[in-house]
């Protein structure tokens, strides 16, 4: 059985990266954190941003999140999914925006996951 982990710097899993992107890279990451298990557990997880990141493409941000918010809603996440700057001054701002906007494509994207949701009108 895979650990839980409340706190996560990306970073750790891309060492070397400033920008975050790839679907596969977001799914394989989503697996590798055990996300499924953490949506299923109602958990909160909180990932961390180090100084010098500066964002994740929509691809990345699908993969990793996608799911969740198709599954859980995006209040849920919201609430579940927390988000930490060591320099809110340098990547908060940038990465908030990549947040929203992966937030907006996965509200607008028709995937089995959200489709069977809409039908049911959740």
């Amino acid at each position: 059985m895979k650990k839980m982990i409340n706190q996560v710097k990306l970073s750790k899993y891309f060492q070397g990266y400033k920008y975050f992107n790839g679907r596969d890279n977001g799914r394989d990451t989503r697996k590798t954190l055990n996300l499924d298990k953490v949506d299923e557990n109602k958990e909160s997880i909180t990932f961390f941003f180090e100084k010098g990141l500066v964002g994740m493409n929509v691809s990345f941000f699908l993969g990793l999140f996608g799911k969740t918010i198709s599954n859980c809603g995006v209040e849920d996440f919201k609430k579940r999914y927390n988000f930490e700057y060591e320099d809110p001054d340098e990547n908060k701002k940038l990465f908030d925006k990549d947040i929203e906007y992966g937030i907006d494509t996965v509200l607008s994207e028709i995937t089995p996951e959200n489709l069977i949701h809409r039908l049911q009108g959740k």
